[in-house]
């Protein structure tokens, strides 16, 4: 897809700006989402014992689900749903 016209560096640069604290928030989100499937990881991983985790275990089982989830995330078949709803999701917002 060809661009049509020049972008307005200046106007690139000031929304840039302007959208920093949109993005500190995802960012957040994202990191409490990740912290969520951390914890769900080592609920089921404690389950499974009769006594409770270690702290050198949780360290390692919280470093492992981080990569395992990161894996997953950029796994090929994910990264394309991902694009098709995002796809989707810019077609409605921009839909006048």
């Amino acid at each position: 897809m060809e661009p049509t016209g020049k972008r307005d560096s200046n106007a690139y640069s000031k929304k840039m700006t302007e959208s920093k604290d949109e993005l500190n928030v995802l960012q957040e989100e994202l990191n409490n989402l990740i912290v969520r499937f951390v914890l769900r990881a080592l609920r089921i991983y404690e389950s499974t014992r009769p006594e409770p985790l270690r702290v050198n275990e949780i360290a390692l089982l919280v470093r492992n689900e981080i990569k395992n989830v990161l894996t997953d995330l950029t796994d090929q078949t994910n990264t394309d749903a991902i694009a098709k709803v995002a796809k989707e999701a810019w077609a409605k917002e921009t839909k006048q």
